[in-house]
């Protein structure tokens, strides 16, 4: 494309086109070590299992298959999830209050653009998954970024940003927050924070958005309630996935919302409903094998996350370097050694083949120079353990 033709084309783009940078396209699972994106183990992928699933719901549905659906999602899903929420949270919610979307991103992005108008405030995480902070500047709001500690979401400082705006006689729209093995810092939300940030958004009339992509990866500890369970009061949207189950490939998600709500999200959303085929398909298979699957889910990431904490920690102990221990999910948060260069880092990962996310990629407003994420998710064990192993050494000769 010319210099005169990028011009042109350039002075056409809507306003949210040009609010945030367009990201580098890069493909996925070309370093040697890919420690980079949440790839999920393809290892782990039930390729027999969804080639049976498919046979058996070709021939019990046939050519309703293969044409548009509920515009809500096709219902054999969204009874798939409920009975997902019900064997493993207890929560008992029923198919009404579901939409079907193309993943969870897609869903996320439904709740944003019913509730947000370029310039509203509303508050995030910082660190925040990078993709969904991507969108969000999309959308333009005005984000006030809240910190994360062991415990989650710092409920004081969410409080503080809320009467500030209170003052300043506005309102904030929309709280987002990823509540189990928080990406990329890991922590787990805990109950008391839980339960302060939906009061805090009862208090304050705000809407909490609860992203929960890996809730059923957990590999130790109890799992704590769901903000959405916890509420009464109608204020949380819940997002949920089957990309780190099923296969990213799959591409269904979901948001759970009250009845009041979900027409609005609905709104944004295709009007034939999301992929009645592939719903199918996925849900043929996980009726039959979702227990098990998971099981064996839990059992990979878990030998993944071992294998790539002690490769790390063998060239950094005695380093003053911080490493993340999540209870579940995908991803390792590290903080680099005091005198580390992230620059040289970059360059000696690079060298040696070690893909890896800086961190001020998850801050909406700057910081985490210090800091990076490692996925575990897609390299075996053995990679796991070399890739950290050998990454912990480039910090090493990276550090002053």
């Amino acid at each position: 494309m010319t210099t005169a033709t990028a011009s042109r084309f350039e002075e056409l783009l809507s306003t949210r086109a040009t609010i945030a940078r367009p990201r580098p396209l890069q493909a996925a699972g070309t370093a040697t070590y890919e420690f980079g994106g949440g790839l999920p183990d393809p290892a782990s992928f039930p390729y027999a299992g969804i080639l049976e699933a498919t046979a058996r719901m070709l021939e019990a549905e046939g050519a309703e298959a293969m044409t548009y659906g509920d515009p809500q999602g096709y219902r054999g899903l969204r009874e798939l999830v409920c009975d997902k929420y019900e064997r493993y949270e207890g929560l008992q919610i029923t198919p009404d209050s579901l939409v079907v979307a193309n993943g969870s991103g897609h869903a996320l992005s439904l709740a944003f653009s019913a509730l947000l108008d370029v310039g509203d405030p509303m508050i995030c995480e910082a660190p925040t998954f990078h993709g969904t902070l991507f969108t969000i500047r999309r959308h333009g709001p005005e984000i006030l970024d809240v910190p994360v500690d062991a415990e989650g979401i710092v409920t004081d400082a969410v409080r503080v940003r809320l009467e500030t705006l209170r003052r300043q006689g506005r309102r904030c729209k929309l709280i987002y927050t990823i509540d189990n093995f928080q990406n990329p810092a890991g922590p787990t939300m805990s109950r008391r924070r839980r339960e302060a940030l939906i009061a805090l958004a009862q208090e304050f009339g705000t809407l909490i958005l609860e992203d929960d992509a890996y809730g059923e990866l957990r590999f130790e500890g109890e799992p704590i309630p769901s903000l959405y369970a916890l509420d009464d009061s109608g204020c949380v949207i819940r997002a949920g996935t089957l990309s780190k189950t099923l296969g990213a490939g799959v591409r269904l998600g979901w948001l759970c919302a009250s009845k009041e709500m979900l027409p609005y999200l609905q709104g944004f959303n295709f009007g034939g409903g999301v992929s009645p085929f592939m719903s199918r398909v996925a849900t043929y298979y996980m009726r039959e094998h979702m227990v098990e699957h998971i099981a064996l889910l839990v059992d990979v990431y878990r030998e993944k996350r071992d294998q790539m904490l002690r490769g790390l920690w063998e060239p950094l102990e005695g380093t003053d370097a911080e490493i993340s221990h999540p209870e579940g999910g995908f991803f390792l948060w590290l903080k680099l050694p005091t005198g580390a260069d992230p620059a040289r880092l970059a360059e000696l990962a690079d060298e040696a083949g070690v893909r890896y996310v800086a961190g001020p990629t998850f801050f909406p407003n700057g910081g985490g120079e210090r800091n990076v994420r490692l996925a575990y998710s897609y390299e075996s064990p053995e990679k796991c353990y070399q890739g950290g192993k050998l990454f912990a050494e480039c910090i090493r000769k990276a550090t002053a």
